[in-house]
């Protein structure tokens, strides 16, 4: 019984590292697209929060993103190290949380 926890853990592992890993690329991707394309985000409308109001803090924003996939994948990686199954749970629940946050104030 004890294989199928450690290869369900693993798996979760790579799962995750994989998401983050996704995450990273479409932000880097919307980061490319900003930059030749500004015009295309509503920078400055009223409403949007902290990130439209300037491009500094979108661009700091999507930086702020990437880092964070960047975290996930490390972790997700770093399964011989100390507590870092804690630390990868705390990092998947709080993306989720970040997710439900914009998905429900979204629409």
């Amino acid at each position: 019984m004890q294989v199928v926890g450690k290869w369900t853990r693993i798996l979760a592992r790579i799962v995750w590292g994989l998401v983050c890993l996704l995450l990273m690329v479409v932000f880097l991707m919307d980061l490319r697209q900003f930059s030749q394309a500004p015009e295309l985000y509503p920078i400055g409308a009223e409403g949007l929060g902290w990130t439209y109001e300037s491009a500094p803090n979108y661009v700091l924003s999507g930086w702020l993103l990437v880092g964070w996939g960047v975290i996930g994948a490390v972790l997700a990686l770093l399964y011989r190290v100390r507590n870092s199954g804690l630390f990868l749970l705390i990092h998947a629940l709080m993306t989720l949380l970040w997710v439900g946050y914009v998905a429900w104030y979204a629409y």
